[in-house]
């Protein structure tokens, strides 16, 4: 843990803020600044996220934080990577917590100077509320940790951020850039676009034929509720989600769509057996699921 003197976060939101807060709670001694937008840095100073305002790159400096984590939207880490990777001390490790992996690892290979150490990496945590006034100290925990490999990372440098990550109290996952982005398209992303389609449903603009709106939007419960939660995400985050993963996520949504229609054909054809056991996989799937990543999972 105390390997790293002072860690520099890039983007101090929802993620940068929680990881600074589970690194002071699992006993992380050392420095912890912040830069990156108009008005985060300074409020998580003044929440007690982070210790101070991290200047030197608005200076034009080199930076002295020995890890750097960059915690920006995908298309803010590409940018500090483009423009900020020769402010970066020799040594130093650098690692992200982008949505996507195969582009930033990409220009990380590409950018960053030979004596610096890029693990790319995604914490699979989060909330549809974004902003370091949402920060916790405990999003990381039983949480997966995905971690590149493949990228010809020093071993021990992976290792040292590796036993890091554990002390947060998430659960690391070795996996290529590739795997991960074709894989987060099916259980991340495609959840997401499905949330945002179902509840504009609602919506009196949207030109499509749909029951009573009024009456709907009246009866709506816990259900719609919980199949329209990440309805709430931002746009400013899954533009660039949508920009870097868009061959993937149109592959499973393909997928979705042929399902759905399958159904659809099912359900016109008053075919019960077919939607019984439709039903009875989907048990069973969710239940497997639930077993194996969400027994004692707090958070959901």
């Amino acid at each position: 843990m105390n390997e790293f003197k002072h860690v520099c976060i890039v983007g101090c939101g929802l993620i940068g803020g929680s990881f600074a807060l589970a690194l002071r709670r699992a006993g992380f001694a050392g420095r912890i600044t912040a830069c990156g937008g108009s008005r985060s840095p300074s409020l998580a100073v003044e929440r007690g996220v982070v210790d101070a305002v991290e200047e030197s790159f608005e200076r034009d400096e080199v930076c002295e934080a020995d890890l750097i984590y960059l915690a920006a939207p995908i298309g803010g880490i590409i940018d500090f990577l483009r423009t900020r990777s020769k402010q970066i001390r020799p040594c130093a490790t650098v690692t992200d917590a982008g949505s996507t992996k195969v582009e930033i690892c990409r220009m990380a290979a590409r950018l960053l100077p030979a004596s610096v150490t890029f693990i790319g990496g995604h914490p699979m945590a989060g909330a549809e509320n974004t902003g370091v006034q949402y920060a916790r100290a405990d999003l990381f925990d039983h949480a997966t940790y995905a971690l590149m490999v493949g990228q010809g990372t020093d071993e021990a440098e992976f290792d040292r951020f590796r036993s890091l990550v554990e002390s947060l109290g998430a659960r690391v996952l070795l996996t290529s850039p590739e795997a991960h982005d074709a894989a987060v398209a099916l259980i991340s992303h495609l959840p997401q676009l499905v949330a945002s389609a179902l509840a504009s449903l609602l919506r009196p603009e949207r030109d499509v034929e749909v029951a009573d709106r009024a009456l709907a939007r009246t009866l709506a419960a816990t259900g719609w509720r919980d199949m329209t939660r990440l309805a709430g995400s931002a746009w400013s985050v899954w533009r660039d989600i949508c920009l870097t993963n868009q061959p993937n996520i149109s592959n499973t949504l393909g997928s979705l769509i042929a399902e759905l229609q399958s159904l659809k054909d099912a359900l016109d054809a008053r075919d019960f057996n077919w939607l019984r056991e439709l039903f009875a996989e989907a048990n069973k799937s969710a239940a497997e699921q639930r077993a194996l990543h969400y027994s004692g999972f707090e958070k959901l």
